[in-house]
């Protein structure tokens, strides 16, 4: 990955996260975090990973979805690049993945006993 890319990422990170915050869309209850942003090499899209506690994964997709021309409005104003990469969201459920493996490594060890 170029150094132009990884600071795009960064950049659309920050901005995506900064207008979650400010304009917080209904339906968002959970804490959602912006985990990572990969932006493909041409700039035509990126993928947004996000996180969330205590909420359902897919209904903060759908909510996200549905504020996407919003936020790719923002970006378009805020943003001084020629081209903005469209934006798709993408849940990760590593966090939720480690603390499951994390568990079963535990019940393991406790059962050696």
């Amino acid at each position: 990955m170029s150094t132009r890319t990884e600071k795009i990422n960064s950049l659309l990170q920050r901005k995506i996260s900064e207008y979650l915050v400010v304009e917080k869309p209904d339906g968002i209850t959970g804490l959602l975090t912006i985990k990572e942003v990969d932006t493909s090499a041409d700039l035509e899209q990126a993928k947004v990973f996000f996180s969330v506690v205590g909420q359902d994964y897919d209904e903060v997709l759908g909510i996200l979805k549905r504020n996407i021309y919003e936020l790719q409005g923002s970006l378009y104003k805020t943003l001084e690049m020629r081209r903005v990469p469209k934006i798709f969201f993408v849940p990760d459920t590593s966090g939720e993945y480690a603390g499951y493996i994390s568990k079963v490594l535990k019940d393991l060890h406790d059962g050696d006993k």
